[in-house]
Parts: C-alpha cells; structure tokens; sequence
C-alpha cells in the first residue's frame, strides 16, 4: 500500500492507497506528455498556449504557458487584469512603454518572476525558445497600443 503524506502549516494528513491526481477533489496535475498546445489568437503567429487551469475568458483564476520560437516579437500592449508571469526556458527581453524599443528592453531570464500592474504597457521580445507561465486573473485581455498590431482584426 502507496501514502501519500500532505504536511500543511504542521497538520499531517495520511491517505492510503493509490498516489494520483484523482485522489483529491479539485487537484489539477499536468504531466508535460499531457499539456496540449494550441497556437494563440491574441498573439502574433508563432506563439503557442496551452491553458494548465481554469479559463482565461470566464471571471476567476487562471494558469497557462505561452511557447514563443527564438526572436519572436510581442508588440506593445496592456492587460485589464495583473500580470504574473514566470520564464520557465529561453530569455523573455521586458520593456515597459507604448513604443517597442528592443534596446530598452531588460533581459529576464529562466527563473525570473515578474508581476505587472494592470494597465501597464509593455512588450518583449525572446532570446530562443521561450516558455512563460502566466498565472492571474480572467477574463484575461490583451489591448494593442497600436491596433494594426492585433492578430485578431488582421483575420
């Protein structure tokens, strides 16, 4: 017989039996093999998403990663909701501002977190294949400073 322990905040609770995602109600596990990928609308072509839990269009929380290939672009924009945003691989270059300036960009590379008030227009741009983990709150929004530089009204 397989246990699983849980130690939070010094309370120890034991459950027997079989280790998995469906022992506990509402434990949401995503094993790499498993996350699925999808090209993102909101984005420029080339990016990837792959929403891990809830749902970036209904009111509640949300985690996802964003796949981008090396040298992609993401023009300046702002989100209505904070911006918590992980590098998992590859070098994320932030900058803040209505202006993309690839020279006044900050080099944040696998590790770094970064947490982004609504409203705040930024823009980056990645240094090989980068993986980010965005986690916040939905309806998660996207809003181009420039509107020619939204994917969705090009379509």
């Amino acid at each position: 017989m397989r246990r699983l322990i849980l130690v939070c905040s010094g309370l120890v609770l034991v459950v027997a039996g079989a280790v998995g995602a469906d022992l506990m109600p509402g434990w949401v596990l995503r094993q790499p093999a498993d996350i699925e990928w999808r090209p993102a609308e909101n984005l420029p072509a080339g990016a990837m998403v792959a929403v891990l839990e809830g749902d970036p269009a209904a009111e509640g929380f949300f985690t996802m990663r964003i796949k981008m290939p090396d040298g992609y672009r993401v023009p300046p924009h702002s989100h209505s909701q904070p911006e918590r945003v992980t590098v998992l691989s590859g070098t994320l270059n932030l900058g803040a501002g209505r202006t993309f300036d690839a020279g006044a960009t900050r080099a944040l590379p696998a590790g770094t977190y970064s947490a982004m008030p609504p409203g705040m227009n930024h823009f980056g741009w990645m240094t090989g294949e980068t993986v980010l983990q965005l986690s916040t709150l939905g309806p998660w929004t996207i809003t181009y400073v420039d509107p020619a530089d939204d994917p969705r009204t090009a379509r």
